[in-house]
C-alpha cells in the first residue's frame, strides 16, 4: 500500500504539533512548517500529496497563496484552510482558490480526523466543498450575488 502523505503548516508549533499528532493517528506520514517557504521546501522532492491544512496567517505568506502554490503543484491534494476566523468572505476566498475545506479552529480537527479514518481521500476530495466549525460540517453554497425582489408600487404610486 502506498504512503499517505499530509502536510501541515502552522506557524504556532503548539498548533502544528497537535494537528501533526492528528493526522499520524489517521495513518498519514506528516510533514510540519511553520512557514509557507518551509512548506514548500518539505513537499519539493515529492510526486504526490494526499492532504495538506494550511493555517490562513502565516508569517512569510497568506494561507491562501501557499494553498494555491500548492493546488498548482498537487491538483489533486485535499487541501483544508484552518484558521479561528468564520468570515464569509474568506471561506469565499478560499473556495475560489480550490480548497476543499473551510476548517474553524478548534472546532472542526476532530470532524476532519473521522472524515479522514472514515473515508479515502479521493471520495473526500470529490465531495463538496464543505465548512467545518462549531456546528460541525456543512456544505458550501457560493452566493448568488441576487437580492429578494422588493414589492413593486401599486398602480396609484404608493407603496403601501
Amino acid at each position: 500500500m502506498n504512503e499517505r502523505i499530509a502536510l501541515a503548516v502552522d506557524d504556532a508549533s503548539a498548533n502544528r504539533d497537535f494537528l501533526e499528532r492528528l493526522l499520524r493517528g489517521a495513518k498519514f506520514k506528516v510533514l510540519g512548517a511553520g512557514t509557507g517557504a518551509a512548506a514548500l521546501k518539505a513537499v519539493a522532492g515529492l510526486d504526490r500529496l494526499e492532504l495538506a491544512v494550511v493555517d490562513w496567517k502565516l508569517p512569510d505568506t497568506t494561507g491562501l497563496e501557499l494553498a494555491c502554490a500548492i493546488r498548482a503543484r498537487f491538483p489533486d491534494t485535499y487541501l483544508v484552510i484552518a484558521t479561528m476566523y468564520d468570515e464569509r468572505s474568506m471561506m469565499e476566498g478560499a473556495f475560489d482558490k480550490g480548497c476543499n475545506v473551510f476548517l474553524v479552529k478548534p472546532h472542526g480537527f476532530m470532524e476532519l480526523f473521522q472524515r479522514l479514518m472514515t473515508s479515502d481521500i479521493a471520495t473526500l476530495r470529490a465531495g463538496p466543498n464543505t465548512i467545518i466549525d462549531q456546528f460541525g460540517p456543512r456544505l458550501f453554497k457560493a452566493a448568488t450575488g441576487t437580492f429578494p425582489k422588493v414589492a413593486k408600487e401599486s398602480a396609484s404610486g404608493s407603496t403601501g
